[in-house]
């Protein structure tokens, strides 16, 4: 009798410190529509910045709804460290010439965008928080840069291919010659 309450204490014990360890299951539904509404900072799809950082209570400044886009930097909200889950910013000019940006590719050990993107490259390493995934894309002459940080992302997650994918839907609309 003693051994089968023991038994089953020690089955409820396992039970409990198995369900408290468990994390929720990973998002690996694509990212959508990166530009569907409701948006933020003007132009960045709210469902999928959550998708790709996790965060569903963020803060997202940047560029204003109507202005040109330049950038969207989304924190924690009530995060006093300084840093960002999710930054996508355009430099329009660009501060790097195109041997900087070829540089900075080899010293990260860049991977370069797939073919239909065009010139660019995407980037991973080990941060203080985490990996971090960067993607670097550029105007064939690289006079405007389009750069996205996820640092360190959703649990789960494919950050190289999320990064890629918010650089193949907004390259056409922010680094087209018309812009």
């Amino acid at each position: 009798m003693r051994s089968s309450a023991l038994a089953a204490l020690l089955i409820t014990v396992a039970l409990a410190t198995t369900a408290c360890d468990s994390a929720p299951p990973a998002d690996t539904k694509p990212l959508g529509n990166v530009t569907a509404k409701p948006q933020e900072c003007g132009l960045i799809s709210r469902q999928a910045i959550t998708r790709a950082t996790g965060l569903h209570d963020f803060l997202a400044t940047g560029s204003r709804p109507g202005d040109p886009f330049s950038r969207c930097i989304v924190r924690k909200l009530q995060n006093d460290e300084i840093g960002a889950e999710l930054s996508i910013t355009l430099d329009n000019p660009s501060a790097l010439s195109l041997a900087e940006l070829e540089g900075t590719k080899k010293a990260d050990h860049g991977v370069d965008l797939p073919a239909d993107i065009g010139p660019g490259f995407t980037a991973q390493f080990e941060g203080k928080h985490g990996l971090s995934t960067y993607a670097n894309a550029w105007t064939p002459d690289a006079r405007r840069l389009l750069t996205i940080w996820i640092t360190p992302g959703a649990p789960g997650r494919d950050h190289r291919a999320d990064a890629i994918e918010f650089v193949r839907q907004l390259k056409p609309i922010l680094l087209s010659p018309s812009k």
